[in-house]
């Protein structure tokens, strides 16, 4: 019993050793995996750490309201008018980008589910380019941007009372601050204007890194030209 006892206790030090890591490297690597799954969290955090769904819904309060204001007569209509299409542009092109994916891959029927919002996505980006191309002083504004906030309205809530709803229920509280940061951030890179052929998961992540920064610059250079 006693070589028995001594030989178990050969084997137990010696794992370590014919795993290639000392106690004190494998205590090393330990650490520093904890640090890898800390560095998303950190992310969340410095994100606001919003649960997705809030997002998007604060997000969509904005749009109505910016509506609204970009309908008003006077010198800020063009500043309310920019306001919108880019918050339209970056919010659309987060969710095609990140949250529909997503639904598509956890939600029950959510491949039916995600392919109806993106034809109704489709069918806003449409109407919100002949509205771009048509301007906030151009013939037919008002009929166009109410074309836009009807489209844009029944989308937001569907997507609200189906897909939102059913995420929350979902996925975690983690996985939705998560998604929450994923959001966020691709709206910081994203185009901030309507481009019509932008309308997936793949062209909305192939865009950001080309569209972005060239809408930025002209929005830039429209700024400057209106001082």
């Amino acid at each position: 019993m006693a070589a028995l006892s001594k030989g178990t206790a050969l084997t137990a030090a010696a794992r370590p050793l014919l795993a290639g890591k000392t106690p004190a490297k494998a205590a090393k690597a330990g650490r520093t995996g904890t640090a890898r799954r800390a560095r998303p969290l950190r992310a969340v955090r410095a994100l606001g750490g919003e649960s997705v769904v809030d997002v998007l819904t604060r997000q969509h309060r904005q749009i109505r309201l910016g509506f609204l204001r970009a309908a008003l007569p006077g010198p800020g209509r063009r500043r309310n008018f920019d306001r919108l299409m880019r918050l339209l542009a970056v919010h659309e092109a987060a969710e095609e980008a990140h949250v529909h994916p997503v639904a598509r891959k956890t939600l029950r029927h959510g491949r039916d589910l995600a392919a109806r919002r993106r034809r109704e996505e489709k069918e806003a980006k449409r109407l919100l380019v002949r509205l771009w191309r048509t301007g906030p002083h151009g013939p037919g504004y008002l009929r166009r941007l109410n074309e836009v906030r009807r489209a844009v309205g029944r989308h937001a809530a569907r997507e609200e009372r189906e897909e939102l709803a059913a995420l929350r229920r979902v996925l975690s509280p983690a996985r939705l601050r998560m998604l929450g940061a994923e959001v966020k951030l691709a709206q910081a890179y994203a185009p901030t204007r309507p481009h019509r052929w932008a309308n997936n998961e793949f062209t909305n992540k192939l865009a950001a890194p080309v569209l972005g920064p060239l809408d930025r610059t002209l929005d830039a250079a429209r700024r400057r030209r209106s001082r």
